[in-house]
């Protein structure tokens, strides 16, 4: 799915993407008996008998200064589900205990937490330590479905821990099944939140990720081929560095480099990576190109058959720099630094007078 509006609303603006989702959700299943019948249905995976009519709150306090994301309730009101979410963040001194002890004694009852897939060893690993640190007797885990596991845990209750995936594709089954469509667009807008949200959870470390060499020597040969790159761009005169310097951050390193008047930054940028895909390696054209640069890349962005042209924004467009697979390093560098001059050139020949690219309508091939 790409992605949403309302995903990319809830990410740019909104202080806690969390809340938004929560919401979100309450809001469809106050709406939608459909969706209450699914989340019903998932609450009581692995036998747990549920009311069919349960209604729900979202952000509810207690006397307990706890404060679950979502509650159920019977006709009685009387709660026989509460519900976390997580996107990102961290269990709180509350999760889960204070929520376990909000459930009655005396009835079937839920305790789910809606989690990115990511998440859900790690979260699995924890929460039961910490159910079994209160005293609660915990059953060996069931696995439902892939991202669906349950245990039951004290008198008569049950442990759901659930990826958001889950939830949301059952009750778009549920919608559609009971011919529900006025609300699908409602929580496929969600779906879209979630997807993106799912995709930037951290994934729990494995151990040969930790004690392995393949990944760090890999980042760091990524940092010498743009170094190789330059120096090859400099040392053939396309290229010039007096008064620019090598310069990184939060997952990327490269260098500023000069041609002509064009000063455009060359470098290994994991978030370019893993947001366009494409190449570990760019070119990017920001504040230091001049606004002809910028505005011959714009234009130009659609049309251009020969690379491929991201604009993140009107003053930073990115350039995929293609990296051979099987090669070895010098000819990695060559043809890295023969499409660095190419784009280059096709730069210089739309600025110059005599390549009327009025008249063109666009780089000169």
């Amino acid at each position: 799915m790409s992605e949403t509006l309302f995903a990319h609303l809830a990410t740019r603006f909104a202080p806690s993407p969390e809340n938004i989702a929560i919401e979100a959700l309450g809001f469809i299943l106050q709406r939608s008996p459909a969706a209450r019948a699914a989340f019903t249905g998932i609450a009581g995976a692995g036998g747990l008998e549920l009311p069919a009519d349960l209604s729900f709150a979202t952000q509810a306090v207690s006397e307990d200064d706890g404060r679950p994301d979502i509650e159920g309730y019977g006709t009685d009101l009387q709660r026989q589900v509460v519900a976390e979410t997580k996107f990102h963040a961290g269990l709180t001194q509350h999760q889960p205990l204070t929520y376990a002890a909000r459930l009655p004694a005396d009835r079937p009852s839920a305790l789910v937490f809606i989690i990115p897939a990511a998440r859900m060893s790690s979260l699995w690993s924890e929460l039961i330590r910490r159910l079994k640190g209160g005293d609660y007797v915990v059953s060996p885990r069931r696995e439902m479905q892939s991202e669906l596991w349950t245990a039951a845990f004290g008198s008569g209750h049950h442990f759901v821990l659930v990826s958001w995936r889950a939830v949301l594709a059952a009750i778009v089954r549920e919608m559609e099944t009971a011919r529900e469509t006025e609300r699908l667009d409602d929580i496929r807008q969600l779906q879209g939140l979630c997807e993106r949200m799912d995709s930037e959870a951290f994934l729990p470390l494995r151990s040969e990720e930790l004690t392995g060499t393949d990944a760090p020597r890999r980042y760091l040969q990524f940092c010498d081929l743009v170094n190789d790159t330059a120096e090859e761009l400099v040392g053939s005169g396309l290229c010039d560095r007096k008064g620019l310097q090598a310069g990184g951050g939060h997952g990327y390193f490269g260098r500023y480099l000069r041609s002509g008047d064009t000063v455009f930054y060359i470098g290994f940028d994991c978030v370019a990576w893993l947001t366009h895909n494409h190449s570990p390696l760019w070119l990017r054209f920001d504040q230091y190109a001049s606004p002809e640069v910028l505005s011959a890349l714009r234009q130009h962005a659609s049309n251009e058959t020969r690379w491929t042209t991201v604009v993140e924004n009107p003053r930073r467009i990115l350039v995929p720099l293609n990296v051979v697979p099987g090669a070895e390093k010098p000819e990695i560098v060559a043809a890295i630094a023969a499409q660095v001059a190419g784009v280059l050139a096709a730069i210089l020949a739309s600025l110059a007078p005599a390549a009327n690219v009025e008249a063109q309508g666009g780089i000169p091939l």
